[in-house]
């Protein structure tokens, strides 16, 4: 018998939401492993979805017809031993299906989905076929599905046995490619090529000087133009005379401002007591592999994201990788840059606003193994990382860590499953901790590291409570003390600028009837209304 693979399919509803056994064909046994995404038949008819190999079974006693596996997504598996069992852990916590963890997990581009397709399977008449599938084998049902007329030849065909609906899965996954160059020649011959060269071919020969310069190695084809100073003419000249080839390479979109130069890297800075205390703390536990959960409590200002880099760079120098999550508020270009700047190429970007070919590229190179610290908001929790060394959560009170749809995690329950999987030290970083990560510092649950100076010992700014309940009887009803208006009117009288922050949303909190009292409240909860006046 052959082997068998138990396969979550893409249909997310409760009564599949469990392991199906699919027979392995011959040709595919030494092909398929665990976390590779396959393509299945489901259900009834011809319908085909996606899957994941969630485990592989030796051949058992069974007496009925087990469906076989249609084909592979993958040459390789995109969900590896660790993020299959954080899913398994993840379906159970949040009463999630397990298909929709896996999917979290991956990015858009590799999330396939299904559409309907109308094959030919048997013979017809040759106008039939020229009209409705344009001489082709096939046609994509989607296109077609509001006209009525074609519907209803197509249903006709289908009562005749002529034509059969399948579903088909389609791969988002798009690779870039680019044209390079590729020597065919060595030293040797580029020489007695140059004798055949007119000598005012000036171009022609340096073409050939640079082939033998790069000798052998492929260079992308823009690379060359600017090294060597010619047009792509030249080189489609230097292709028709059988000293190169063009081939088509995969490369990478890097995100925009994301290319810093590694030959001028920051240097780390000098540290304050403070910050060398907790980062000793830190690397301790590196160095030991401890899974121990750090909660660094610092004022805004006293130097936390020093104290990450350089406990990164601990992880980094024992071979271990580091992950660093940011809530997407926060996520500003100067604290990926910061990163950049100071562990160059090796950091790889996971944010919502990369295109998908961008994250696509972005957790390849995780994938791979050529990036070693990744950078990003909520979803970066489940970035491939292999030997993680370092999980930090900055801002770890921002409430944006929590996912609001399905499955409903949070980021810093994750990021804790995965610390323990790799007995990796967890560093929730913040100046004004979440009420939770307070409590367990102060019960020793997590290790408490205080930082209450700012860098360079710099005050903090003046904070001032103004009581609005006088405001109200000396000027009536008011959103402004006299403290404030006379403080914003001294800086416009010095050419100075204020910010008002107002830490609500919406137009009006709540809706309420004059005569009545009635407030328009949620049907779900106790909540009432907010009012947003763009959408009324």
């Amino acid at each position: 018998m052959a082997e068998l693979a138990q396969v979550i399919v893409d249909v997310p509803t409760m009564q599949t939401d469990q392991p199906y056994t699919y027979a392995i064909p011959k040709r595919l046994e030494s092909q398929i492993q665990v976390g590779m995404r396959v393509i299945v038949p489901f259900g009834r008819g011809k319908r085909e979805v996606q899957g994941f190999v969630v485990g592989i079974d030796q051949p058992t006693e069974y007496d009925g017809t087990l469906k076989s596996i249609i084909g592979l997504m993958d040459l390789v598996p995109v969900v590896n031993t660790e993020l299959l069992q954080l899913s398994r852990w993840m379906a159970d916590q949040t009463y999630a299906f397990w298909i929709s963890c896996l999917y979290t997990m991956l990015p858009n581009a590799l999330k396939a989905k299904s559409h309907r397709v109308v094959r030919i399977v048997d013979e017809v008449d040759e106008q039939t076929a020229l009209d409705l599938f344009q001489g082709a084998d096939e046609l994509d049902f989607e296109r077609y599905q509001n006209d009525p007329q074609i519907v209803s030849q197509l249903l006709k065909l289908k009562r005749q046995g002529k034509v059969s609906f399948e579903y088909q899965v389609e791969d988002r996954a798009r690779v870039k490619k680019e044209i390079a160059i590729q020597p065919l020649m060595s030293f040797e011959q580029y020489e007695d090529e140059r004798v055949g060269v007119r000598a005012n071919a000036h171009a022609q020969q340096r073409l050939l000087s640079y082939l033998q310069q790069i000798d052998g190695q492929k260079v992308k084809l823009k690379q060359a133009e600017q090294q060597s100073g010619l047009k792509a003419g030249t080189f489609n000249v230097g292709e028709k005379r059988g000293w190169l080839k063009k081939i088509a390479v995969e490369t990478y979109r890097t995100p925009a401002g994301m290319i810093p130069d590694d030959q001028h890297l920051d240097s780390p800075l000098k540290l304050n007591p403070d910050q060398q205390a907790a980062v000793a703390k830190i690397d301790q536990a590196i160095d030991q592999a401890q899974n121990q959960t750090f909660l660094l409590q610092g004022v805004t200002g006293s130097g936390k994201t020093e104290v990450y880099l350089q406990a990164m760079a601990e992880a980094l120098r024992q071979g271990k990788t580091a992950l660093m999550l940011v809530p997407e508020i926060s996520l500003t270009p100067q604290m990926v840059n910061r990163v950049r700047r100071r562990f160059g190429q090796r950091v790889a970007v996971l944010h919502s606003s990369l295109s998908d070919g961008e994250r696509y590229d972005e957790w390849r190179r995780i994938e791979r193994g050529e990036a070693q610290v990744v950078v990003g908001a909520r979803s970066a929790v489940f970035a491939p990382l292999e030997n993680l060394g370092l999980i930090i959560m900055d801002e770890e009170h921002e409430t944006s860590y929590k996912q609001d749809e399905t499955p409903r995690y949070h980021a810093r329950d994750v990021a804790a499953w995965r610390a323990e999987y790799h007995h990796a030290p967890l560093v929730l970083g913040s100046a004004t901790p979440s009420l939770e990560s307070r409590a367990r510092a102060l019960a020793g649950v997590y290790q408490l590291l205080r930082m209450p100076m700012r860098v360079n010992q710099r005050p903090l700014p003046p904070v001032e409570v103004v009581d609005m309940r006088p405001e109200m009887q000396r000027n009536g009803e008011t959103n402004f003390s006299d403290r404030l208006l006379n403080l914003l009117n001294e800086r416009l009288q010095k050419g100075e600028q204020s910010i008002l922050m107002l830490n609500r949303r919406g137009f009006s909190s709540f809706i309420m009837c004059r005569d009545c009292g009635f407030v328009l409240k949620c049907p779900n909860c106790d909540i009432s209304l907010t009012l947003h006046m763009d959408s009324r």
